[in-house]
């Protein structure tokens, strides 16, 4: 694990000094509707296919986190999303018009809310991609791009696992943070990064602190972080190496 490096990052220097970015775009879909539909923000957001009147077919592509708290997730065939959460176009024909703009009133005047669809638009979400992948190259030497969402990078010489004076945190944390901002403020979509020595340890950081989140595991720290979490849940290790 330790040995784990980014494929044209130099075998030469010692592991535990390399500094690894896992950046991962939360809910990249979902945020791409935000970014141009500013009033979706906080609200259940779901993308996907088969929604449509007509359509008896589809799968969520992705569900923001408001969407997931009633049993929304990605992959999940449409049909059954829509029974958890109805949208809120077929809502409000059944709303008797007392409820708000995003939510319903059953008969009985309770009111429960309603998702925001919208359909999987790649063309949209490629040309937001390329933004943030734009500033991910300017941020490292070394950028390993896993999907449209999802980059690792190898930023050893960009910054080192020195403490910041008088604080705890390290220049590491500090240089992540800057990349986040970036994103935030150039492209306005959400990004959760996993700094650590490897990559499979950088990416199951980045999971830790979902959405926006921003977790560091120094190279001191990495058997202790890796300890509790479940074998199998490591990235790479597959049924096999698992019972081994």
């Amino acid at each position: 694990m330790t040995g784990e490096r980014l494929p044209g990052t130099p075998d030469t220097e010692a592991a535990a000094e390399r500094i690894v970015f896992h950046v991962d775009m939360d809910c990249f879909y979902a945020s791409c509707e935000r970014l141009r539909e500013p009033t979706l923000a906080g609200k259940p957001v779901v993308v996907g296919m088969g929604y449509e009147d007509g359509e008896n077919h589809g799968a969520v592509a992705t569900a923001s986190y408001e969407a997931r708290e009633y049993g929304v997730d990605s992959a999940q065939p449409i049909s059954q999303a829509l029974e958890r959460l109805p949208r809120v176009q077929d809502a409000r024909e059944e709303s008797d018009g007392s409820a708000g703009p995003s939510d319903t009133a059953d008969p009985d005047g309770s009111i429960h809310e309603a998702g925001y669809y919208r359909t999987v638009d790649l063309e949209f979400y490629q040309s937001v991609a390329s933004d943030v992948k734009e500033i991910l190259h300017d941020c490292a030497d070394v950028v390993r791009e896993v999907s449209i969402d999802e980059a690792y990078l190898d930023v050893t010489e960009r910054t080192a696992w020195d403490r910041v004076d008088g604080e705890d945190r390290t220049l590491a944390e500090g240089y992540a943070r800057h990349v986040k901002e970036r994103i935030a403020r150039e492209v306005g979509v959400p990004a959760s990064v996993g700094v650590a020595p490897n990559m499979s340890t950088a990416k199951i950081a980045s999971d830790f602190d979902k959405p926006d989140g921003l977790v560091v595991v120094r190279p001191d720290e990495v058997r202790s972080f890796l300890a509790p979490i479940p074998v199998d849940e490591v990235h790479g290790v597959g049924p096999v190496t698992a019972r081994t």
